[in-house]
């Protein structure tokens, strides 16, 4: 069973219990809207930051990471669906997400110079 939470308001970001259990079996979802791409590999979807798992993308402030990010700012406003995995990085949840109904992961690796990052691949998702 899949479990659905829709994140209405922005400053929940801080909401760790009911996200923490997860499982391939039972992933906990993140609907909502892009509203902010940090780079290639973070976005926040209602305001909650997400970091794809999975995804390896070179770091701002160089040449290939600045533009990663442009191809991901592409889709700020659009419509994310997140699965998260249960791990959390810094301030973000990790979670496979797919925007505007297509794997973001992916569009990223082709269209950019992210590539998988399989020791994060939890779910051999690529």
């Amino acid at each position: 069973m899949i479990k659905h939470i829709t994140i209405i308001i922005p400053f929940l970001m801080t909401l760790s219990c009911p996200l923490a259990a997860n499982d391939s079996d039972n992933p906990t979802i993140l609907s909502g809207t892009v509203t902010h791409v940090r780079d290639g590999d973070t976005i926040e979807v209602n305001g909650i930051a997400v970091r794809l798992s999975a995804l390896d993308c070179p770091e701002n402030g160089t040449q290939k990471g600045n533009q990663a990010t442009r191809v991901a700012k592409q889709f700020q406003g659009s419509p994310a669906q997140c699965e998260l995995t249960g791990a959390k990085t810094y301030d973000r949840l990790v979670g496979y997400c797919s925007v505007e109904g297509s794997d973001f992961g992916l569009y990223m690796m082709n269209n950019s110079s992210c590539k998988v990052w399989e020791k994060y691949d939890i779910w051999d998702r690529y």
